[in-house]
Formats: structure tokens, sequence, C-alpha cells
């Protein structure tokens, strides 16, 4: 559990504002104190308000979501936005079904049209979904546990992190999701599950996840505590969803279209198509080799620690206080798993990897170092080093500019648009 606040704790959240790239290290080191996961929250804020939207060469709006919400953000400003023209968009227009960013645009809208505003108010609210996510499961760890096991740690610390404010809508769901279920497949408490109702009105896909959920929530406690067949059942459900290759994309967007709710019928349309299927093959094809590796990596070595760590579920228990977090790992894994197939649902990978690490992190901490099961996740853990390091880089290179490095009074007038990663190839090409 996290120790109590230190009478100088003020001078790490001064670290955190003057040198917020300082203040993350900080926080990370010093991962079981009291005020860690709020300096991690600041940090998040300030890597927000820097979060390059339209790098250096790109036209506003023409690449990552980011950039449209700026854009859509002047366009309220300089139209003098009403809320009566917002709420005739959200009975009429397919684009405004996710209320929360479209809400967000129009307040900030009043007062200014700086994305970085705009950002460092969605990294405010993202950042503090994503910092009580991570700290919610480093608070339960062994120290033991987290040194034997810091690849993993690590990329569950990543598994969704600040960067991803590039696509504001569907990640911030993601971690609502997260924080509202966590705490019922850990303890059994339900205070958080209200929080359920709030993805779908932040991206519009979470319905479906959201429905699985609410049904898990009501299969008899004693089924999912201590029921071993259910478990094995779940199991075997996992593994053959991890050999499903194909779907019928037109059966299954008339099926989702058939029974959604109206207004999403255009945004199914879009994201469950042939057209769209062939237009992301071509763009996976373009990946790196390395890119494309490491993701399947993680993929497998992910897959076969929960695998692995199944005969630990054979102590009774084990199965009452880990066995609610495990089925759900693996019948959500299941699920994403066969989303994956549909073009935009790769994505949804990730919302797995937010159950499997912790309930791989928390079986561990109950094995022996001898147990079959920690040897054969000790040594996966191993493969997905790689994959880890390149993750880091694509964190900290691929959305910053050398702003990384500056605080809370320089972003308000220093503003940089090269991406980090630039400089690192200039750097290669110059060795060249």
């Amino acid at each position: 559990m996290p120790q109590a606040v230190p009478q100088d704790a003020g001078r790490h959240f001064i670290l955190a504002f003057l040198f917020p790239f300082g203040g993350l290290i900080d926080c990370l080191y010093n991962w079981r104190q009291s005020w860690a996961k709020n300096v991690f929250w600041i940090v998040c804020i300030y890597m927000g308000a820097i979060h390059v939207y339209c790098p250096e060469g790109e036209v506003l709006g023409t690449g990552a979501d980011a950039g449209r919400y700026v854009l859509r953000l002047m366009e309220m400003h300089s139209a003098d936005y009403t809320f009566m023209q917002l709420f005739r968009e959200f009975q009429t227009s397919a684009r405004t079904i996710d209320l929360y960013q479209n809400i967000i645009n129009f307040i900030i809208s009043r007062f200014t049209d700086n994305g970085h505003i705009l950002f460092a108010v969605l990294a405010t609210i993202f950042g503090f979904f994503y910092s009580r996510n991570i700290w919610y499961v480093l608070e339960r760890l062994p120290e033991e546990t987290f040194k034997k096991n810091i690849i993993i740690v690590a990329l569950w610390i990543i598994a969704c992190p600040i960067t991803n404010i590039n696509g504001a809508r569907m990640w911030t769901a993601l971690h609502v999701y997260v924080y509202a279920l966590l705490p019922y497949l850990v303890e059994g408490k339900k205070t958080r599950l209200w929080w359920l109702f709030a993805p779908p009105f932040i991206h519009f896909s979470f319905l479906y996840v959201v429905l699985v959920a609410i049904a898990y929530v009501l299969v008899p406690d004693w089924l999912k505590r201590d029921n071993r067949a259910f478990l094995i059942a779940s199991l075997i459900v996992f593994i053959i969803s991890l050999f499903v290759s194909s779907l019928n994309l037109s059966q299954l967007a008339t099926i989702l279209t058939k029974y959604s709710p109206a207004a999403y019928s255009h945004r199914i349309g879009g994201y469950v198509s042939e057209r769209l299927s062939e237009v992301r093959a071509g763009q996976r094809a373009g990946l790196n080799w390395y890119v494309r590796w490491s993701a399947k990596v993680i993929f497998w070595g992910i897959s076969s620690i929960l695998i692995a760590i199944f005969p630990a579920f054979s102590k009774e228990q084990t199965r009452k206080e880990l066995n609610r977090l495990y089925v759900f790992a693996l019948l959500i894994g299941a699920l994403v798993n066969v989303m994956a197939l549909i073009p935009s649902g790769t994505r949804f990978r990730v919302l797995g990897r937010m159950f499997h690490y912790p309930i791989i992190l928390f079986t561990l901490s109950k094995l022996s170092l001898k147990d079959i099961s920690y040897k054969i996740a000790s040594i996966a853990s191993w493969f997905l080093l790689l994959p880890l390091v390149l993750n880091i880089r694509r964190v900290l290179l691929d959305d910053y500019s050398i702003s990384l490095f500056g605080n809370f009074i320089t972003v308000f007038f220093w503003e940089n648009n090269v991406l980090l990663i630039s400089y690192v190839k200039g750097l290669f090409g110059v060795i060249k």
C-alpha cells in the first residue's frame, strides 16, 4: 500500500512543475510514495499541453485525429458557435455521436482556439484516469514482484500511455472503462461501476464492451469466483480465439447495424467495411518489420503467460482472490481477439492488455520462484524486452518535440513542431 504523505512532498510537485520530464522519472522511481500518482498526473497534463498535433510539414486536419480536434475547435471559435447549434448537430449529424469531444471543444472554443490548451484539458481528464489505473495495480504489488517482473510492470505502465491523447476519445473511454471495472474485478467493490455508463458517450464503439461488462457483473458471483468448470470454459474460449483468422465483414456490418442504435449505423458502415480492411492492410504493410514483429511478440508473449498461469488457479485461495479478474481477462481477451479482425478493431487489443497485465502480475505475486508457471512467465517476459524498448521509443519520440524537456512556464512562449524522432533520423542520416 502507498506510504503516508511525507512533509517534503511539495518539492516533488515543484520539480514536476519546473521540469516535468524529471518529475516523470521521480514519480516512477518513488512509485511507492503516496504523492507519486498525483505527480504523474501533473506530468500527463504537461505532456498533453506540448503534444504535437500538427507536425512540421503536415496540413492541419489531414493527419491523425488530434489535428481534426484542433481544426474543429478553430471552426467553433471563429464561427461564434452557439450551444443550440451544437444541440441540433447532436440530433442530426453522425459526427457528433461522441458527446465528450464535441462538448469539450465547445467549452474551450468559448475562450480560445489554441490547440495546446485543448490538449491540456483533454490530458487533465485522461491523466486522472490513467494515473489512477496504473497506481491501482502498483499499490497492490509486493516489492519483490515489482522488481522481478519489471518488464511486465513497464509494459503495464505504457499499455495506453498519455501519448494516446492523439486519439483522445478512444483512449479516454478505455481508461474510464478500466477505472470502473478494476475494483470490482479485484476486490468485488461495485462503487465505481456506474462509470461504465460514460465510455459510450466518449467513444461510441465502447457500447458493445460495456454491455459485455454489465453482463459479466450480472453473472452470479459464485460462478465467477470459485467454479472451476466456468474457468476452464473461459480458457478454452480464449485459446480458440487465438486461432480465429477471418470474419465476414459484410454480414457483421449488417448484424451490428440491425441491432445498434440508429445513430450508430453511419459509423458502423465506416468502421466495418471491406474497403477499410484493404486500406488498413496496406498501412500495415508499410510499417517497418520490427514494428509488426513487436506487436506479434507482445500478443503471443502475453497470451502464452495468460495460459501458463492457469495451474495457479488449482489453489482454492487463488481462485477466491483472483478468479473474477482472471475469467474476465480471458473472456475480454477472446472478444478483442475476434474484434481485431475488424479493420479498426486491432486497437481493442489494448483493452485486453489492460486486464491481462494486472492478472499476470497479481498471480505471479502469489507464486514461488520454483513454480513452473512462474518460470514460464519469466522466460516469456524476456522475449518482451525488445518490444518494450521499441514502445518506449515510440512514446517518447513520435509525438513530442524538444519541448518535452521544457516546463509549465516555457510552454507559453516556446512552440516547436519538429518531432524528436525527426532529429534522431537526421542524426543517423548524418552518420551514414
